[in-house]
């Protein structure tokens, strides 16, 4: 009998290092990593046009897609890293979904709610296209007023699946190597 395949689900808050773990993981165990904010960004990059001005309907597009091509490796016993922030709603009823042909684990990325808002600002400020494809409110926010705009509040995923948190405010904690102890 084969194993079901390993789902990696990498998640957190803007600004608290979901892509970087996530893609450290993919190198460190041989994993494809699939992003929805890269889906995101190939949608918009079609249209040609800022994300403000997509149709309504453009994050419900990606995030079925997303999860379509997420089951699909599944499907067809691909182990992968998926990475996207956590949306109760959205991700609540996919999980136990993505739990019958996979093995999921969430590692939710640990960190101070200032500390990510200033990162998610400064990667914004740093590639004047990621307000064109991802309509960044912190950077306008900022550009107008000169001011952080606070965090949003966050809240874990707390599902019947195994999960863990890395504090991704220095060097992981968990390492990675611990991390991949755990998958």
């Amino acid at each position: 009998m084969i194993n079901k395949p390993k789902c990696i689900i990498v998640t957190g808050r803007p600004g608290a290092g979901k892509t970087t773990l996530a893609k450290r993981l993919g190198q460190r165990l041989w994993l494809p990593v699939i992003s929805r904010d890269e889906l995101k960004e190939g949608y918009v990059n079609t249209y040609g046009v800022k994300h403000d001005q997509l149709p309504p309907n453009t994050n419900k597009v990606v995030s079925t897609l997303f999860f379509e091509v997420v089951n699909q490796f599944l499907r067809n016993q691909i182990s992968l890293i998926i990475e996207a922030a956590f949306q109760h709603k959205v991700w609540e009823a996919r999980v136990p979904q993505l739990a019958e042909v996979g093995r999921p684990f969430i590692i939710v990325c640990a960190i101070d709610d200032d500390v990510a808002a200033k990162r998610h600002l400064q990667r914004g400020l740093d590639n004047p296209d990621r307000e064109f494809y991802h309509g960044d409110k912190r950077v306008a926010h900022y550009r107008e007023t000169g001011e952080i705009a606070p965090p949003k509040p966050y809240i874990a995923p707390e599902l019947n699946v195994p999960t863990i948190h890395v504090s991704t405010s220095g060097a992981y904690s968990p390492s990675i190597e611990e991390i991949v102890r755990m998958l």
